[in-house]
């Protein structure tokens, strides 16, 4: 995780982005201090190649530069990827933290099971029972399970920089990013 230079006199409010990047349907929820959500949206981006990293990305950054979050959280590779699609994954992944980097976005990799674990209890839920837990927990009803993961994130990046109300599941989880021990990522 790497944090930005110091900029003084920052007046812009504490947001924080959740991004579950995907080259199908990229999930971005921004949420602000309180925890609400005040944007998501499911980037389904048509092209393929090189056309279709540059448009995520541009489309990211632009959902960025609007909202300037805090702090962004973004999901770690699955390592059960279909062996084809991990490269294509990676190159997502490494355009996007690229991009972070030199925008000097301050944001931490969280793996898959930590993100299931924070929404559903569990590192090895299901889609359907995080999209469950996260309306019981938070009563946001996400339109897609990318959305849904990208909340989560928003939520996990909120409870990294701030102290909030947390189940015991979910400190466990903040417990071990805090530490580095973040497995899979």
């Amino acid at each position: 995780m790497r944090k930005p230079p110091v900029k003084k006199n920052d007046s812009r409010p504490i947001i924080y982005c959740g991004l579950d990047l995907s080259l199908t349907g990229t999930g971005v929820c921004i949420i602000d201090r309180q925890g609400t959500p005040i944007f998501t949206k499911t980037l389904k981006i048509k092209t393929k190649g090189m056309e279709r990293l540059f448009n995520i990305r541009t489309a990211i950054q632009d959902i960025l530069n609007e909202y300037k979050p805090t702090f962004i959280c973004t999901e770690g590779y699955s390592m059960g990827s279909r062996a084809g699609q991990a490269f294509s994954i990676g190159e997502l992944g490494g355009v996007i933290k690229l991009m972070l980097y030199l925008r000097d976005w301050e944001y931490k990799d969280v793996a898959p099971t930590q993100v299931k674990k924070f929404g559903a209890k569990k590192g090895n839920a299901s889609k359907d029972q995080v999209m469950m837990n996260v309306y019981k927990e938070w009563g946001f009803e996400a339109s897609d399970n990318n959305v849904c993961d990208a909340f989560v994130l928003a939520q996990i990046a909120r409870a990294l920089k701030q102290t909030v109300p947390l189940r015991s599941y979910q400190t466990e989880v903040i417990i071990t990013l805090r530490k580095g021990d973040n497995p899979e990522c």
